[in-house]
């Protein structure tokens, strides 16, 4: 088992339960085996706002394995919200490569700059949070969770499986509405959120191993599209080209990434624009 190396198959099977779990005993299992087996994390170290952002930004789409030493390195360069809100751009992008979707390093950026209006830090405040940029209920709710000790209602793909699996295992097209109504019931049964939510996210890891993968019940489940060959890979490509070479002429870029297709990529030049990402002037491309 990958996430729990020296965890055996038939010991991790003792830890399942059949459908339908009392609250009590769902979490007393999920508590126990985040005590015995609970992965240990960088990003779980620090409850601070902006170590918890960062991480949970880092999170969204990538694999931990591939987190743990840019958020580090993160850490090192931009230590706070006012370092990373005043360190140039391109050179986020650079640090942020192989990390994918590049929209949230801008959007990181961005709330650091914001942060200002708070002394440098996001206060506990739900409605602060949402105003952030690329900020959404479940970053919300993290920030409210791991920073502030809230009882907030926190829903990702590993506390969706772990509900999918034991209280909808004949459904299809569930709701998160229906799994959050379950969190709700039992976060008030929790004295620790921010412990619960790490022991949840554990113990849905350890689901993936031994089930088949419930979030196919979801009414919210969509497979990842192939990025080889995709425009998310022109747009990246093209990304950290130009924050590598700095200000370019349009001619060199297409010959520098001639391998791509050329209409993703004018596509992409565009549209990287409009997002507020690239600046044209004078037939050459540069960092906004």
């Amino acid at each position: 088992m990958i996430e729990f190396p020296s965890l055996m198959e038939e010991d991790a099977r003792r830890y399942l339960l059949s459908s339908n779990p009392s609250y009590d005993v769902l979490i007393e299992t999920v508590l126990t085996f985040y005590r015995d087996w609970g992965r240990r994390f960088v990003f779980r170290d620090r409850h601070d706002p902006y170590s918890v952002l960062l991480g949970e930004v880092m999170l969204q789409q990538t694999q931990t394995s591939r987190v743990v030493d840019k958020y580090r390195y993160f850490l090192a360069e931009w230590p706070s919200f006012k370092a990373l809100a005043r360190a140039p751009l391109e050179e986020i992008l650079i640090a942020w490569k192989g990390l994918g979707y590049n929209r949230r390093a801008l959007n990181l950026k961005k709330a650091a700059e914001m942060t200002e209006a708070w002394n440098w830090t996001v206060p506990n405040d739900y409605k602060v949070m949402r105003s952030l940029p690329g900020v959404g209920k479940a970053t919300a709710a993290a920030l409210l969770a791991f920073c502030y000790q809230e009882k907030s209602i926190y829903l990702e793909t590993n506390i969706r499986r772990v509900l999918l699996h034991y209280y909808f295992p004949d459904q299809t097209d569930v709701h998160d509405r229906a799994l959050e109504a379950i969190l709700s019931e039992l976060i008030v049964l929790i004295d620790d959120p921010r412990s619960w939510y790490y022991a949840l996210m554990d113990y849905g890891v350890l689901l993936k191993a031994l089930v088949p993968n419930p979030n196919t019940k979801s009414a919210h489940y969509a497979k990842q599209s192939r990025f080889e060959g995709s425009k998310r890979q022109v747009r990246a490509a093209l990304l950290h080209c130009v924050a590598e070479q700095g200000a370019i002429a349009l001619s060199s870029v297409t010959e520098i990434l001639k391998e791509y297709d050329s209409t993703y990529l004018a596509q992409s030049i565009e549209e990287l624009i409009k997002e507020g990402f690239l600046l044209l002037e004078k037939d050459s491309l540069s960092i906004r």
